[in-house]
């Protein structure tokens, strides 16, 4: 379990790197649009921070339990697929004209994720420790 959230972790790593060689490279030949690049780039920004944010907590396993890891890593891995993956989608959708309205709700509950991750991690550093 632990490993799985580790190997995520640096996947999601590998494809922020590639998803900011293309924004930097790729993308401002298919738009000018200044909003554009902007979201596209807080998108790659979460994915990186988050898919580090794994690799650190899988460094500090020993710190949780088991059930207090899954969840913060969970939270984690959920962020980055809701709000990181909707706003590449927005992206997508501006830059070769086409929609999917209901995608902006997802956006923020993406990022609801992120913020409950990080809370959960604040909680379980100050409360009971495994060790």
């Amino acid at each position: 379990m632990y490993k799985f959230f580790a190997v995520v972790g640096a996947f999601i790593m590998a494809l922020g790197v590639l998803a900011g060689a293309f924004g930097a490279h790729g993308l401002q030949k298919l738009t000018a649009d200044p909003s554009v690049i902007e979201t596209y780039k807080t998108a790659v920004q979460y994915m990186l921070w988050h898919g580090l944010a794994l690799l650190v907590l899988w460094s500090a396993q020993e710190r949780f339990t088991h059930k207090q890891y899954k969840w913060i890593a969970t939270c984690f891995m959920d962020g980055v697929v809701l709000f990181s993956g909707s706003l590449f989608v927005i992206t997508a959708g501006k830059v070769f004209s086409f929609s999917v309205p209901w995608l902006v709700f997802l956006t923020p509950i993406g990022g609801l994720h992120f913020v409950v991750g990080w809370v959960l991690l604040g909680w379980s550093l100050i409360g009971k420790q495994r060790n």
